[in-house]
């Protein structure tokens, strides 16, 4: 009998980040194993699914943070109930349900899983010190969670620290299907007529400081044929657009869901930055490792660890010089660029495959079910 997983997570259409992708990719997979899978999203983010049976629920966002409708929850009981899911698995932060979720979930006898998406700081930054109080918020909200899935083994300690039980926390690094997502010719590549791209995919928010990329990138006075291509939404875009003129070395993309289309940009792209201040371990990141791009990425969350010697590792603070100096090598160095993006693929490859993600989150599936999952053969 098929395993039935309730997968709360993130659609896209009108969103496209790390928390899309990983919804995306991982239910496509899940199904294709064998599981039977039932939807839930916010309709805000828009409805691409990636699976048939989708549940839309209401909701406001305050930057964010996802703000039920009221009701929300009777109804999400009343579709659980005529489901009857073995797993409901939450890729937290869904809303201010995620709590809820499970305490529902249980009263049907349903397992539990969340996967754990909050970005961490240096613990002597700023930053780092709002990051654990965030963590002590949700941990609370963790608490009713059969397990529950950290991206690495600094993330299961913050969690546990914050109040998780140890046997609790399964330590799983992000994954990404490098099979589909590989290296390959660019339409967009031909269409920019471009000698050089540098690019950003991500959410365009302050803590990603896509404002000091495009100042740094602006600094080295590179001739016109050189690009830096952006590709998100966020909080900073009007502001971001206003820095440049429309027809300068900088182009802005707007929101990219499909992942043919970012496939493409990362296909067209010769360097590949995520300068953030903050990270879990970035979906955009492993995507861009798999498509083969040079990478120069500050050493937040995973990334320093990931990149060890497939990347350009820069410190969180202070961002300059050490940006301008990578963007400056590896424009000057083809060579460099080839090597980096051939290690950053064998490095995707060998560690952050999805088939191996999905083998592994079935076996979470079957320790907290206590029973065995039959997966679709091949």
């Amino acid at each position: 009998m098929a395993m039935r997983v309730a997968w709360f997570g993130h659609a896209g259409g009108r969103r496209a980040d790390g928390l899309t992708a990983y919804s995306d990719q991982t239910v496509a997979a899940l199904a294709a194993a064998g599981c039977e899978i039932r939807f839930f999203h916010h309709d805000l983010d828009g409805d691409i699914t990636p699976v048939a049976d989708a549940v839309p629920l209401e909701g406001v966002r305050f930057k964010t943070v996802t703000l039920p409708a009221p009701r929300t929850l009777a109804r999400i009981e009343r579709s659980l109930a005529e489901f009857r899911p073995d797993v409901v698995h939450c890729s937290v932060s869904v809303s201010l349900l995620d709590g809820a979720l499970a305490r529902v979930a249980r009263g049907l006898g349903a397992a539990t899983v969340a996967t754990c998406h909050l970005p961490y700081a240096p613990a002597q930054s700023a930053r780092g010190r709002v990051m654990r109080g965030l963590y002590l918020y949700h941990a609370a909200r963790l608490q009713d969670y059969d397990r529950c899935i950290a991206l690495s083994n600094d993330q299961r300690d913050l969690l546990i620290r914050a109040g998780l039980a140890p046997d609790r926390v399964e330590v799983m690094p992000n994954a990404v299907d490098t099979v589909r997502i590989c290296p390959g010719p660019s339409v967009l590549k031909q269409s920019l007529g471009a000698a050089l791209v540098v690019s950003f995919l991500g959410r365009l928010d302050p803590e990603k400081r896509v404002e000091e990329l495009i100042h740094s990138f602006l600094a080295r006075g590179w001739p016109s044929d050189h690009l830096l291509v952006i590709a998100g939404s966020g909080s900073q875009d009007r502001r971001l657009r206003a820095l440049v003129p429309p027809e300068g070395p900088v182009r802005f993309l707007g929101m990219v869901t499909p992942l043919e289309d970012r496939l493409d940009l990362l296909r067209a792209t010769d360097v590949f930055v995520l300068p953030s201040t903050a990270e879990g371990l970035s979906l955009a990141l492993l995507e861009a490792m798999a498509a083969g791009c040079a990478i120069v990425a500050t050493d937040a969350g995973e990334h320093g660890a990931v990149l060890d010697g497939a990347g350009l590792v820069i410190p969180v603070y202070p961002l300059e010089p050490a940006l301008g100096e990578a963007l400056g090598q590896l424009a000057a160095d083809p060579g460099a660029r080839r090597r980096l993006g051939d290690a950053a693929r064998l490095r995707a490859m060998a560690q952050h495959g999805l088939d191996r993600y999905v083998a592994d989150l079935l076996g979470v599936y079957a320790s907290a079910t206590g029973r065995e999952v039959a997966t679709a053969p091949g």
